[in-house]
């Protein structure tokens, strides 16, 4: 009876968690989990990239800085003008790292850092801005927020586990919490990994269509990031399947189209 009565208690506190704490990412309309203070995170946030920051070279002048920049800034006055209703930090900070290894990350605050190999992979402004695009895609869509309130309730869902084990003996409560963690894990955090990339991707290809970027050099930049890692098994990766991800842009690429070219006009005007 305590077992039954501590897994209530603490079901209620989850669905109440769960259903109180969900808002609606802009540009695609899924709802999210949204349990973390705004505040919160962006503090993590900077002390987060401040922290990376100090154990990186920093490229501090140069024309691939002011490049990196050039277009961060049109992609963000893109997201701005595109989803007017999105939460977007009002100032942003985009750095380039002296690092060959092709990769771009964000943290939340509007804190972006681009490695120098990214630049190499991504060999044009349009890819660029596809990159760009899709680290202000997951700033916009609170990407960290979510997987912080998906460990949370996952914190809550193993404490179930315990509650409802207590009275069990030692080896049925070490399988069911080993099993609950390897099903956390694969069943939940990484789908939900792959659905932020996913989600950022998409994001981020209108994005940097709307701001007159050729979103079909997103296609391109993929293909080559394939090249440089190679495929790997999407069950178990935090990142779609290179193919899956390129047959997902192909099928975005004429909404993108349609936005690359009313911006086009617009710049021509």
């Amino acid at each position: 009876m305590g077992s039954l009565i501590r897994f209530s208690g603490v079901v209620i506190l989850a669905v109440a968690m769960g259903t109180a704490g969900c808002s609606t990412v802009p540009g695609t309309g899924r709802q999210r989990l949204d349990l973390m203070p705004d505040a919160q995170m962006n503090q993590l946030g900077r002390e987060g990239f401040d922290q990376i920051l100090s154990e990186q070279q920093v490229v501090i002048h140069g024309a691939d800085v002011q490049r990196v920049q050039r277009i961060g800034r049109d992609v963000i006055t893109s997201a701005r003008s595109l989803y007017p209703s999105a939460s977007i930090p009002d100032e942003w900070e985009i750095v380039l790292i002296e690092d060959d290894t092709p990769n771009a990350f964000a943290v939340p605050g509007g804190r972006i850092g681009v490695h120098t190999g990214m630049l190499r992979v991504a060999e044009n402004d349009d890819a660029v801005a596809a990159v760009l695009g899709h680290e202000v895609g997951h700033v916009l869509a609170e990407h960290s927020g979510e997987r912080m309130s998906q460990v949370l309730l996952l914190g809550i869902g193993l404490a179930v586990g315990d509650a409802v084990t207590r009275d069990e003996d030692e080896d049925t409560r070490r399988n069911v919490m080993l099993a609950m963690g390897i099903g956390s894990q694969v069943g939940i955090m990484l789908p939900y990994s792959r659905l932020h990339e996913s989600e950022a991707d998409e994001l981020g290809l209108m994005i940097s269509a709307n701001a007159g970027y050729d979103p079909r050099e997103s296609i391109g930049l993929w293909q080559r990031m394939n090249e440089e890692g190679g495929g790997r098994l999407e069950f178990l990766s935090t990142h779609p399947n290179p193919a899956t991800r390129i047959a997902s842009l192909r099928a975005l690429m004429p909404q993108a189209r349609r936005l690359y070219l009313r911006a086009q006009a617009r710049q021509s005007r």
